[in-house]
């Protein structure tokens, strides 16, 4: 394993172990938390928190191929890199769905590759690829993106 490649699986080990303060505890044999795990590091970068991951706008949100394959080496063996997780991140992302980190996630990716777009536009794109939402769910979410600053 390179140093590069060694550094980045130790961060996202750290990170893993640093969501248990929220009740999180990664299995990558359940979808559902590596559907999580992939939003969280995502979301994490709107903190100030940089894996080192690029995502690309998929199916079920942003998606990392590279984050996928480190999270399958995960295992007791790495030693942990000390992450820090600020309370806003972690008071935005504790409890939430995997339907409402989807669509949160949606909405800060449109939102950061077009920086001066309006929330009517946001959530005309978001609908666009999210047919299962509707306007006022994604106004609420927008409304707690702001809140706890991750847009």
């Amino acid at each position: 394993m390179n140093t590069v490649m060694s550094t980045n699986i130790r961060k996202l080990a750290g990170f893993v172990k640093a969501l248990e303060k929220i009740g999180f505890n990664f299995n990558v044999r359940l979808f559902n938390n590596r559907l999580k795990l992939q939003k969280f590091v995502f979301l994490a970068k709107q903190y100030g928190i940089d894996l080192g991951y690029n995502f690309n706008l998929y199916i079920r949100g942003p998606y990392s191929p590279l984050l996928a394959e480190d999270y399958y080496r995960l295992s007791e063996e790495i030693e942990p890199i000390r992450v820090e997780l600020p309370d806003d991140f972690l008071r935005l992302i504790k409890n939430k769905s995997e339907r409402w980190l989807e669509l949160a996630s949606t909405v800060v990716m449109v939102k950061n590759r077009y920086p001066s777009i309006d929330d009517e536009k946001i959530i005309k794109i978001v609908l666009g690829n999210k047919p299962f939402t509707n306007e006022k769910e994604l106004k609420k979410i927008i409304c707690k993106l702001r809140k706890h600053k991750a847009i």
